[in-house]
C-alpha cells in the first residue's frame, strides 16, 4: 500500500515522502495515529505542492544565510573582559553573548549556530566559526581586551596596568 508520511519517521522516512509499506502496518498504526495518510492522486499532488513551497522557502533561507555569511566576513567584534594587574582574564565570552553582539549589527544568529569549543578566555583575536547550514559557514574576528589590561614592557620586562578611564 501506497502512503504519504505526515511526519518524521525514524528508519521510515521524512515527512511528505511517498512511501510503500504493508496494508496491516498502514490500516493499524500509521493512518489512526496520524503519521500519514493514503497516497491518492489528490493527496499526492497536495503533497508535491507542500514540497515545492518547503523548496522555495529553503531557498530563501539560504540566500539570507549567504548574505550574512558575506557581512560576518569583513565583521570584527570587541569585547573587553576584567584583568588583574598580572594580565589574568575574570569571566569568559560565551556563544550567547556573541549573538547578542551580531544582533546588535543586524545579524540573526542563534547561540547554537556559534561553534566554539569552550568559551573564550585569553585577550588577543579569536576566529569563530558560525555554522548557517551544513553549507555556509563564516569565520568571524573577534578581539578580547582588558579592562585594566596589564601590559609588559618589552626592554624592562616589568608590568605596567593600564587603568580604564573613570567617568565622574
Amino acid at each position: 500500500m501506497k502512503i504519504v508520511l505526515l511526519k518524521d519517521i525514524p528508519k521510515m522516512g521524512k515527512k511528505h515522502e511517498i512511501k510503500n509499506v504493508s496494508d496491516g502496518y498502514a490500516k493499524n498504526f500509521l493512518i489512526p495515529n496520524g503519521l500519514a495518510e493514503l497516497a491518492t492522486p489528490q493527496n499526492i499532488k497536495k503533497t508535491e505542492g507542500k514540497l515545492n513551497e518547503i523548496n522555495k522557502e529553503k531557498e530563501k533561507q539560504l540566500e539570507i544565510f549567504r548574505d550574512f555569511a558575506k557581512k560576518i566576513a569583513s565583521l570584527k567584534l570587541e569585547f573587553t573582559l576584567k584583568t588583574d594587574k598580572k594580565g589574568s582574564v575574570f569571566g569568559a565570552i560565551s556563544e550567547n553573548e556573541i549573538a547578542a553582539k551580531l544582533k546588535e549589527k543586524g545579524i540573526e544568529t542563534e547561540p547554537e549556530q556559534i561553534q566554539l569549543n569552550q568559551h573564550l578566555k585569553e585577550l588577543g583575536e579569536h576566529i569563530v566559526k558560525i555554522k548557517f547550514s551544513p553549507e555556509i559557514e563564516a569565520d568571524l574576528k573577534i578581539t578580547i581586551k582588558g579592562e585594566g589590561e596589564a601590559i609588559i614592557d618589552k626592554k624592562s620586562k616589568k608590568t605596567k596596568t593600564k587603568k580604564s578611564p573613570k567617568l565622574s
